[in-house]
């Protein structure tokens, strides 16, 4: 109920912060402040800050003076140096802003997250020397509005004078496999889809996906585990995935869903933040692309080389082979090279490099059955819902 409370405090608030002169003696008024009091905890003068034994850290404040009672959103920053130093062009800012933010003028901070920032900051100096047993930490909040940009100020710095540090034993691992299950290739959620592995990228994943229009669908580590399958608010996308060609949005029962239809490249991007593997979700608008020496040496993403879809729109067909010569195929996938995603045809099956070493071509380094020769006028067509392909 006080959560209710404050939100409608907020929007019956806000409409009113004008300029002083539209202002009514009955309109509440933001004081823009510049600062606002965060207390020195009484514990961290003579004692050690232990977060590797510390659940939490807690630290008070004095909510800023706005003029009125607002809802305060806090962020804690924190440093190794003696001050807070902005980022400017071409320097980064001397602090971390910690990822979970509190509403309380009584912050308990997540010990974790605390020391993960810390180690983090010691770590981008000092590459190569031990933590330290106690270092010197310099803290300040971040305080605004919650719900809005208004009223952002900072509390002065306090110093945490003996905080001990510690580098955590990382038991959690990227996943090594990927699956995309749902309204997708022609199904109703009855095939989970393997995602390949981005050549030399540990946890990085794409997959070329036809959707109809509305096509809901869930991303999981593992094929038919739907305990491990991701909800939509367990997802990050890209504001390309959001804003893009297949608008991605949440849908019913916690599926993600592509509104508009079309032939898509998923790229699932997994990192280890804190406690968790956190996925990361860019959709593009699919682009398969022939290489190589099928067109006179093209080693790179080129026009030249970029596959049409058939008249129904079910298969990638590539241009003709202007060579003779081993086709080498690759999908399009942001910030990686054509190498890093290229496949081939084994035995009429699509087959991805996925960390293959091919140092001279699929032949010499898989076997006759990897290479998918071409002579001039040749095409190769590709059906992804299935994983086929043949030469034609």
């Amino acid at each position: 109920m006080k959560k209710i409370f404050s939100y409608l405090l907020l929007a019956l608030a806000l409409p009113f912060m004008a300029a002083c002169e539209t202002d009514t003696d009955s309109n509440p008024i933001l004081t823009e402040r510049e600062s606002f009091q965060l207390n020195t905890p009484p514990y961290a003068q003579n004692n050690v800050i232990d977060l590797e034994s510390a659940s939490i850290v807690e630290l008070t404040c004095t909510q800023p003076a706005y003029g009125f009672p607002a809802p305060t959103t806090y962020t804690v920053q924190v440093t190794l140096d003696e001050q807070f130093v902005e980022a400017t062009e071409g320097t980064e800012a001397n602090y971390v802003s910690l990822p979970s933010t509190y509403r309380s003028a009584t912050l308990n901070v997540d010990a974790y997250e605390l020391n993960e920032a810390l180690v983090g900051l010691w770590e981008a100096v000092h590459p190569s020397a031990d933590l330290p047993n106690t270092m010197a930490v310099l803290v300040r909040l971040k305080a605004n509005i919650t719900e809005s940009d208004r009223g952002v100020c900072y509390s002065n710095p306090i110093t945490l004078p003996q905080v001990h540090v510690y580098k955590p034993v990382q038991t959690l691992k990227l996943p090594e496999s990927m699956f995309i299950v749902g309204k997708i290739n022609g199904n109703e959620w009855s095939t989970w889809f393997p995602f390949a592995k981005v050549t030399d990228t540990p946890g990085m994943f794409y997959a070329v996906v036809h959707c109809t229009a509305d096509s809901n669908f869930k991303i999981g580590p593992e094929a038919n585990e739907w305990e491990q399958a991701r909800t939509y608010d367990q997802l990050t996308f890209t504001p390309e995935a959001i804003n893009g060609a297949g608008a991605c949005a949440g849908s019913d029962s916690g599926n993600s869903a592509v509104t508009k239809a079309g032939w898509y490249t998923f790229v699932v991007t997994t990192k280890i933040v804190g406690k968790e593997v956190k996925y990361t979700v860019d959709i593009r608008p699919a682009e398969i692309y022939l290489i190589g020496a099928t067109l006179g040496g093209l080693w790179d993403f080129d026009d030249q080389g970029k596959c049409t879809l058939s008249a129904d729109e079910l298969e990638w067909i590539t241009p003709a082979a202007t060579a003779a010569g081993e086709a080498r195929l690759s999908v399009k996938v942001p910030e990686a090279s054509w190498w890093q995603s290229e496949f081939t045809l084994c035995d009429g099956v699509i087959t991805h490099r996925e960390n293959d070493n091919i140092l001279d071509n699929w032949e010499s380094d898989k076997g006759s059955n990897y290479s998918v020769k071409l002579t001039p006028g040749q095409k190769i067509r590709l059906n992804f819902a299935a994983g086929t392909g043949v030469v034609e």
